[in-house]
């Protein structure tokens, strides 16, 4: 998801030269890679509790734009994946609580 963001990223700079977009989709790529390595490093509540978050984050600040424009694509999609990713990493860190 982490490598997914950083592309989003780039490509909404370079097509649009939206530096807001490349930014917060490096803080919250980066935090969801960070997650994975905290989870590999065997604290998974730890980890998908930060992926959990950084979920939320992409949901609340993708979903708006998505109501706005009236568009699925591009931010009605990731708003859809960070709802999908919110909901998964939620059930994972009940599980580890």
């Amino acid at each position: 998801m982490g490598g997914l963001l950083y592309l989003g990223g780039a490509f909404a700079f370079f097509k649009k030269g939206s530096k807001a977009s490349l930014i917060a989709s490096g803080i919250i790529g980066t935090a969801f890679i960070g997650s994975g390595l905290i989870i590999q490093g065997g604290q998974n509540r730890n980890g998908h509790a930060i992926a959990a978050l950084a979920s939320l984050a992409l949901v609340g600040g993708m979903a708006p734009r998505a109501v706005k424009t009236g568009k699925f694509m591009p931010a009605g999609l990731v708003a859809s994946l960070g709802a999908v990713s919110g909901i998964y990493q939620a059930h994972k860190v009940n599980q580890w609580w």
